[in-house]
């Protein structure tokens, strides 16, 4: 995703994107989903405000329905008190109806990042319990040991190492169908940085 957001706010194709453009493009992400201003960025990136202002702008023009995405998500949460995640999970944000302007600033922060980042928490909690379903089933000795973020480690037998791979990659996608479907990438190795 970063590279791919690199490629639209740069106007390169995705083969030219280099570290320094996918590195702002993921401060450019992570960014938006917390509502960072272009001084937050300008400081993150270590560039000038006009110069992070622009990256934010192009961004948007390029991804409208990102920008349409987060206003419709604060006005729905001013409107309701509260946001959900895509399993329906609420938090409420009594923030946005404050008349401190920092706090309703915040407020508008944590409903954008608390539908994004709640959901991804629930979809991998259900991806946790179809993998360890799906283990149980045929795969005797592979066992789910770890996650961090979205990311989850098992330990396998090596001889069942590429059809666990498989199965683990059907069951995180199948935790959420959506179009186009989730993006799963998997690697084997003897320990975690071999397996990246």
């Amino acid at each position: 995703i970063h590279t791919h957001t690199a490629a639209e706010v740069f106007g390169l194709a995705e083969d030219q994107v280099d570290s320094t453009h996918r590195r702002y493009a993921k401060a450019v992400n992570f960014g938006i989903m917390y509502g960072i201003s272009a001084f937050g960025l300008s400081q993150n990136l270590g560039i000038e405000r006009d110069e992070a202002a622009a990256y934010i702008e192009r961004y948007f023009q390029r991804m409208p329905r990102v920008k349409a995405f987060i206003d419709q998500t604060i006005e729905l949460a001013r409107r309701q008190g509260f946001v959900a995640t895509v399993f329906g999970r609420r938090r409420s944000i009594p923030e946005l109806a404050s008349g401190n302007f920092r706090e309703r600033s915040l407020g508008e922060r944590l409903a954008v990042n608390s539908v994004i980042q709640g959901s991804a928490a629930d979809i991998i909690k259900v991806a946790m319990i179809g993998c360890h379903r799906r283990l149980q089933e045929g795969f005797p000795g592979a066992r789910l040991v770890l996650q961090v973020h979205d990311e989850l480690m098992f330990e396998v037998p090596e001889a069942n190492a590429d059809k666990v791979r498989e199965a683990v990659v059907e069951e995180m996608v199948r935790a959420f169908p959506m179009e186009p479907p989730l993006g799963v990438d998997a690697g084997i190795g003897l320990d975690w940085a071999t397996a990246k």
